[in-house]
C-alpha cells in the first residue's frame, strides 16, 4: 500500500513503451510500489514513486497502441483516479530532425525538449489539415504551451546548463547502479560507430537489419563530438499518429514547421494535459530505423526528466490547479482527435501513393482562388436565378454549363463563391477548381488537371489507386501528360466509391491556345458520353468561365450543338447585372459618407453620378469608388468637391490612376510596370527589388553591390502604382487582366501615353537583360550546386528537384536566380534583339564555354525546369542555341565556316533534332540550309523528323520533308517511325501530314514488340487519329505489340468508341480472344463495363463458363 493519499500524487508521467516505463521507474528516489485502488473506468496500471520532492505516478500505453488519440485516453484515466495531479511529463523516443545549416547538430542519445516559440506552444500535430503546395502541410487549430510554472522551470534549467554541467549523465549512472540488468539488456551507450546520418535521396537496402552494408558514400559529414555525453535540444517537437520513416517526409517537417523531432503521443495531450514532452532520440525518421539506440535514447530521456523535476519546486506544484478541473475539456479532446480521423480518409496505403498524391502539386492553386475578393451579398444573381443554372446545380448527373461575361462583370468572383460557399465540400460531394491565368504558372492544361486531380485525392486518399500505375510507369513526367491525366480524373470519378465532384475552371480564356482548344475537346466529348446511358452511383459536373470568346464557342460547337451555356448578353441580361451593381453603388456609397462624414446632399448627389454612368461594371467600380475616396479623403472641403472627373469606363481609370505618377519616378514606374506584365510569374517583392536594381543600375557586377531595400520598396510600390498592382503573400500582380492589356500594344504603334506604352518584344527585352546579367553577377552561388560534392548528374538533378520543391530552404537570391535560369532563354527568344546590341555580349558570356563555372549553375538548373527526364547533356554552344531556339546566336555560329553542323552530344543528338524537337521553326529553316537532314542516331530522339513529329511540331514536320527527310526511317530506342510518334502521342495533323507525304501506314517497329501507329494509337485511345489510319489502310488485324493487336490495346485501355471503330472496321475477336477477353473479363479494360461485347456474333459462340 502506497504510503500517501491518492491525492499527494501531483506529478503524472506518461511513457508509450514499456523500456520507457522500466528507465523511468531507475529514476525513482523511492517506490511505493503498484497502485491498484482505481477508479472503475480506469483501464490504466500505475506504478507510483517518488522523484526528488514529487510524489509521481508513471502510466503506460496498452501493449502494442500508439498515437495520440491512444495518449490523450491514458491521460483521462489517470486524472480520473489521481485528482490531485497538476501537470505531466511525456517521456521516451522519438526520431531526431538535424538541421546542421541551423546548427542543430542532433545525434542519437540526445534529449529534445518541447519549447514553445512565437507561432506555436511547442509541438504541432503535422497530419491535421490539409496538403498544400510541394508537399507542405496546411495545419488545422494550434496546441497549448506548457504551464507556467513548467516554462519557469525549463528556463532555470537551462540558464545554469550554461555554466554548469548537466546531471544527465551522473543519474544515467545511478540508474544502471539501482537496476543493474539495465547494463545487461542494452541501456548503455551503443557507441558513436553506430550513428549514422545519411542523406534524403539515399536508401537503405531493403531487409537489412543493420546500416553495415548502406553506402558509405550517402552519410553526412559531421564533426567529432569531444565526449559521449548528451546533449538537450529545445524546441518544436513534430507530433501524429503515423510512423515516419522518410527522410523526405522527415525533412518537410523540418523545413515546414522547424520540428526538432517527431514522435506520436503528445499532440493528444498538449490541449487538455498541462505537461512537458522529452524525448530521447533513437533514430532519424528514414528508412534506416532501426532498435540499436531504442533504450539507451529513453534512459536519456528519463535522466533529464529527472534532473529537469529537480528545478519544479513543492510549493510550484500545489499552486497548480488540479488537471481534474479540466476533466470536461480532454472529455472533448478525445471525441474530437477520435472523430476527425474516423472521419477523415486520408491514409495513404503505402508511400508510393503518398509520393503520387505530392507530385500533383505543382502550383499553389489556392492562392490563385483567394486573390479574388468575396461576393457581395445579393450579386451574381444573373447566374443564380438563370434556369440553365438551376438546372445544372439540380442536376443528378454528370453535366456541363460554360457562362460567359465581358471583363468585370465578376466572373472570378462567382467562381470564388461557388468554390467556398455555393458548392461547399459534404460528405458525400468535393468541390475541386482551377483558375487559370495568363502567366507561365497558371495558363497550362497539364497544370489545371493536376490541380483537380491533387484536390480529389487530397480527401479521398483510396481513389489513388487510379493514378499510382501510370505514376509508376512514368514518374513525375505523368505530370506533362494531358490524355493521361483527364483519363485518370474520369476513371477516379467514376468509381462506384467516390463521391459527386464538381469542377470549377474559371478563366478559360486565359489558358494558352492550343490547350484551351484540347481541353475544350475533352469537355466537349465528356458532354456527350455523359447523355448516354449508363448507370452509375454518382455525378462528375464542370462549370467554366470565361470571356465570350468567338472562337471559344466555335470550338465547342464543332462537337457540341446544343451547348449548355449562360452568356452575359442582351438587353434583359445586361440590366439585371446593371441593377446588381446600382445596389453595391449605394451601399458603398453610404460607406463611404459615413467613414469620411460627408453631408447627406454630398452622398446623394455622388450616388447618382454614379449610378447615371452607362458603363457599369464591377471592376469599373472598384476603381471608381477607390478614385472618390483618395479624392475625397485628402481634400480640405470634401463636400465642396467636384465629382465631374469620375471616370466613365475601366481604361478611363487605368488613365487616371498612372496620370497621377509624378515624373520623378515616372521612368521607374514604368520598369516596374514593365517587368511585372513581362515576367512568366508573379515576382516577390524581393525578387523585384534585385529586378529593378538590375534594370535602373548599369555597374552592377556581384549582389554585394546591390541596393534597393525591400522594405522600402514594398511601402512605396503601391503608393507609386495605385490600384493598378496589388500585392498578395508579397507577391505583386496586375489589378486585372485588363490591365495587362491597357499597357499591352499587341498589333501596331507604341504610345506616348500610358496606354498601349508598351509591345511584348520590349516586355521581353527588358527581362532578358534582367535575368541575363543577374547570372553573370560575381559571388553568384547557391548551396544546392556546391556542398556536398555530387557524384553524378543523375543526383544533382534529384537534389535540385528537392531544392525546387523545398522553397522555405531558398533565399531570395536563390529564387531569382531559379527563375532566371528557367525563363531568360525564353525571353530572349521572343524579343527582337539586335546583333549590335550589347544584351549579344553578355548572352554570348553565357553561351562561350558549356564546361565553365559560368555555364554549369544557370544551365543545370533550366535543364530540370524543362522537365526532359535524364542526365543534362554536353552540349556545345551550337547544339545549345538550336536547342534553346536563338536564332541571332545560331546566326553569329553559323557565320563560322569551320563549324561542324552535324556534330552530336554525348546521346547521338545534332544540333536540328534538338531544334525539331523543340519547334524551333526559324532555327530549323537555318540548319536546314547544311545539315543532314536524316542524320540518325539519339537515345530517344530517333531523327529530326521522328522529334518534330513526336512533339506534333505541324510546320516543321513540313519543312522536314520538303527538305527530303526520310518519311519511313526507323531509329531510336524502340526502332519506330515518326507515323507511330505522331500516331502514339494523337498528332492527327502531323498523321495526315506523314501520310500525305508517303508514310507506310503498316510499318513495324523493329525492337521485337513489332507494333504499328494503328496500336499506339489505339492503346492510346486516339480516336481521331485511328480513323485517319483505318481510312488509309491500315491492317485493322495486325500482329504485335506487348497487348497482341489494336483491338486488344483499345481494350485494355478501357476505349470503347476504339474498340468499336476496330470492331466496324473488322477486327478479328476470336484472334484476339486469348488477350482481349482476359482484359476485359477480369476488368483490365475499363472497356468491359461500357461497351456490350455480346452483340457481337463470335463473342456470342465462346464458352466463357
Amino acid at each position: 500500500m502506497p504510503p500517501f493519499l491518492v491525492d499527494e500524487y501531483h506529478v503524472g508521467i506518461i511513457c508509450a513503451l514499456p523500456i520507457e516505463r522500466a528507465a523511468v521507474r531507475a529514476t525513482l528516489d523511492e517506490e511505493h510500489g503498484m497502485f491498484s485502488d482505481k477508479d472503475a473506468q480506469d483501464h490504466n496500471t500505475y506504478l507510483v514513486g517518488r522523484i526528488h520532492n514529487h510524489n509521481v505516478v508513471i502510466a503506460s500505453l496498452p501493449a502494442g497502441v500508439d498515437g495520440n488519440t491512444a495518449a490523450a485516453s491514458v491521460a483521462t484515466d489517470m486524472v480520473r483516479t489521481f485528482k490531485g495531479l497538476r501537470f505531466g511529463l511525456i517521456v521516451g523516443i522519438g526520431g531526431g530532425i538535424p538541421n546542421l545549416d541551423k546548427g542543430d547538430d542532433i545525434r542519437l542519445g540526445d534529449v529534445v525538449v518541447s519549447q514553445p516559440t512565437d507561432t506555436t506552444g511547442g509541438v504541432v500535430q503535422y497530419d491535421k489539415g490539409k496538403s498544400l503546395e510541394g508537399g507542405k502541410f496546411q495545419r488545422k487549430g494550434s496546441l497549448n504551451a506548457p504551464p507556467l510554472a513548467l516554462l519557469t522551470a525549463l528556463g532555470a534549467l537551462k540558464a545554469d546548463h550554461e555554466s554548469e554541467d548537466s546531471k544527465v549523465p551522473t543519474y544515467l549512472t545511478e540508474m544502471l547502479e539501482r537496476k543493474p540488468k539495465l547494463r545487461t539488456n542494452g541501456y548503455t551507450f551503443p557507441g558513436r560507430d553506430k550513428d549514422h546520418l545519411y542523406r534524403a535521396r539515399c536508401y537503405h537496402p531493403v531487409g537489412n537489419a543493420t546500416c553495415d552494408r548502406c553506402d558509405g558514400a550517402c552519410e553526412v559529414d559531421r564533426r567529432t563530438r569531444e565526449n559521449t555525453e548528451p546533449q538537450v535540444h529545445y524546441g518544436i517537437i513534430a507530433s501524429g499518429n503515423q510512423v515516419v520513416k522518410d527522410a523526405i517526409v522527415r525533412d518537410l517537417l523540418r523545413d515546414d514547421c522547424g520540428a526538432l523531432c517527431v514522435e506520436m503521443e503528445a499532440a493528444g495531450l498538449m490541449n487538455s494535459f498541462p505537461c512537458l514532452i522529452i524525448r530521447g532520440i533513437c533514430d532519424y525518421a528514414d528508412a534506416y530505423k532501426n532498435d540499436a539506440w531504442h533504450k539507451y535514447a529513453t534512459a536519456t530521456a528519463a535522466a533529464y526528466a529527472k534532473e529537469f523535476l529537480l528545478y519544479v519546486s513543492a510549493e510550484q506544484t500545489s499552486n497548480e490547479k488540479p488537471i481534474n478541473q479540466v476533466l470536461d475539456v480532454i472529455k472533448e479532446h478525445v471525441q474530437a482527435t477520435s472523430d476527425y480521423y474516423r472521419k477523415q480518409e486520408v491514409r495513404y496505403q503505402n508511400d508510393q501513393d503518398r509520393k503520387c498524391h505530392v507530385a500533383f502539386k505543382i502550383d499553389n492553386y489556392e492562392q490563385q482562388k483567394d486573390i479574388n475578393i468575396d461576393r457581395a451579398i445579393d450579386t451574381c444573381q444573373w447566374v443564380f436565378g438563370n434556369e440553365k443554372y438551376v438546372e445544372w446545380h439540380q442536376s443528378s448527373t454528370a453535366s456541363l454549363l460554360w457562362i460567359s461575361a465581358d471583363p468585370g462583370c465578376g466572373k472570378s468572383v462567382l467562381s470564388k463563391s461557388l468554390v467556398d460557399h455555393e458548392l461547399q465540400n459534404t460528405t458525400t460531394h468535393i468541390v475541386c477548381y482551377f483558375f487559370f491565368k495568363d502567366n507561365e504558372r497558371q495558363d497550362k492544361l497539364n497544370i489545371a488537371l493536376c490541380a483537380l486531380l491533387h484536390q480529389l485525392f487530397d480527401s479521398q486518399r483510396h481513389l489513388l489507386r487510379y493514378a499510382t500505375p501510370a505514376y509508376e510507369k512514368n514518374g513525375d513526367k505523368l505530370c506533362q501528360e494531358e490524355s493521361e491525366l483527364w483519363r485518370i480524373l474520369l476513371a477516379a470519378t467514376a468509381d462506384p466509391k467516390a463521391p459527386n465532384v464538381t469542377c470549377i475552371l474559371d478563366a478559360l480564356d486565359e489558358c494558352r491556345n492550343d490547350d484551351r482548344r484540347r481541353l475544350i475537346k475533352m469537355l466537349s466529348q465528356f458532354h456527350i458520353n455523359s447523355s448516354s446511358p449508363h448507370q452509375r452511383s454518382n455525378w462528375l459536373k464542370f462549370l467554366v468561365t470565361s470571356r465570350p470568346y468567338d472562337d471559344i464557342q466555335q470550338t465547342f460547337q464543332e462537337t457540341i450543338s446544343s451547348l449548355p451555356a449562360i452568356r452575359l448578353r442582351g438587353e434583359e441580361e445586361n440590366e439585371q447585372i446593371r441593377n446588381e451593381i446600382d445596389m453595391v453603388i449605394r451601399e458603398r456609397v453610404f460607406k463611404l459618407a459615413e467613414t469620411l462624414s460627408l453631408k447627406p446632399e454630398t452622398k446623394t448627389r455622388l450616388e447618382q453620378k454614379l449610378l447615371q454612368m452607362e458603363h457599369r461594371t464591377y471592376l469599373w467600380l472598384y476603381l471608381a469608388i477607390d478614385h472618390v475616396y483618395k479624392t475625397y479623403r485628402y481634400s480640405l472641403r470634401p463636400d465642396d468637391e467636384s465629382i465631374e472627373s469620375l471616370p466613365s469606363s475601366v481604361e478611363i481609370a487605368y488613365e487616371k490612376i498612372l496620370e497621377k505618377v509624378t515624373q520623378g519616378v515616372r521612368e521607374t514606374v514604368k520598369t516596374i510596370l514593365r517587368i511585372v506584365v513581362g515576367a512568366r510569374r508573379p515576382l516577390t517583392i524581393g525578387e523585384m527589388a534585385l529586378a529593378l536594381d538590375i534594370a535602373t543600375s548599369s555597374h552592377l557586377k556581384s549582389i554585394a553591390e546591390f541596393s534597393i531595400n525591400k522594405d522600402h520598396l514594398e511601402r512605396n510600390i503601391c503608393h507609386w502604382c495605385g490600384l493598378f498592382i496589388f500585392i498578395n503573400n508579397s507577391k505583386i500582380y496586375l489589378i486585372h487582366q485588363t490591365a495587362r492589356e491597357f499597357l499591352l500594344c499587341e498589333n501596331g504603334a507604341i504610345r506616348t501615353g500610358w496606354k498601349h506604352c508598351f509591345d511584348v518584344a520590349d516586355t521581353e527585352m527588358q527581362m532578358s537583360r534582367i535575368c541575363v546579367r543577374f547570372i553573370l553577377l560575381k559571388h553568384l552561388k547557391t548551396k544546392v550546386l556546391l556542398e556536398p560534392v555530387i557524384r553524378n548528374k543523375w543526383e544533382l538533378c534529384e537534389r535540385i528537384l528537392s531544392w525546387i520543391w523545398n522553397k522555405s530552404n531558398r533565399n531570395v537570391i536563390e529564387d531569382f536566380l531559379l527563375y532566371s535560369a528557367e525563363h531568360w532563354p525564353g525571353h530572349l527568344r521572343r524579343s527582337e534583339i539586335g546583333e549590335n546590341d550589347s544584351l549579344m555580349t553578355e548572352v554570348h558570356h553565357l553561351y562561350d564555354d558549356t564546361t565553365s563555372e559560368r555555364f554549369l549553375p544557370w544551365f543545370q538548373l533550366f535543364w530540370v525546369t524543362t522537365k526532359f527526364y535524364g542526365d543534362p547533356p554536353d552540349m556545345n554552344k551550337f547544339q545549345l542555341a538550336a536547342f534553346l531556339g536563338h536564332d541571332k546566336v545560331m546566326g553569329t555560329i553559323l557565320v563560322d565556316e569551320d563549324v561542324d553542323i552535324n556534330s552530336t552530344d554525348q546521346d547521338g543528338n545534332t544540333a536540328l533534332m534538338w531544334a525539331s524537337l523543340r519547334g524551333h521553326e526559324k532555327v530549323v529553316q537555318m540548319l536546314l540550309d547544311r545539315a543532314e537532314v536524316n542524320a540518325q542516331g539519339g537515345r530517344y530522339i530517333n531523327s529530326a523528323l521522328y522529334a518534330a513529329s513526336k512533339r506534333g511540331h505541324e510546320k516543321v514536320v513540313q519543312m522536314l520533308l520538303d527538305r527530303g527527310a526520310e518519311v519511313n526511317a526507323h531509329g531510336g530506342r524502340h526502332n519506330n517511325t515518326a507515323l507511330y510518334a505522331a500516331s502514339e502521342r494523337g498528332h492527327e495533323k502531323v498523321v495526315q501530314i506523314l501520310l500525305d507525304g508517303g508514310a507506310e501506314v503498316n510499318a513495324h517497329a523493329y525492337d521485337g514488340r513489332c507494333d504499328n501507329a494503328l496500336y499506339a494509337a489505339s492503346q492510346g485511345g486516339r480516336e481521331k487519329v485511328v480513323q485517319i489510319l483505318l481510312d488509309w489502310g491500315a491492317e485493322v488485324n495486325a500482329q504485335g505489340g506487348y497487348c497482341g493487336n489494336a483491338l486488344q490495346a483499345a481494350s485494355q485501355g478501357g476505349h470503347e468508341k476504339v474498340v468499336q471503330m476496330l470492331l466496324d472496321r473488322g477486327a478479328d475477336v476470336n484472334g484476339a480472344m486469348c488477350g482481349a477477353v482476359e482484359n476485359l473479363i477480369c476488368g483490365a479494360g475499363a472497356a468491359y463495363d461500357k461497351f456490350d461485347f455480346t452483340t457481337i456474333p463470335e463473342f456470342q459462340l465462346l464458352d466463357l463458363t
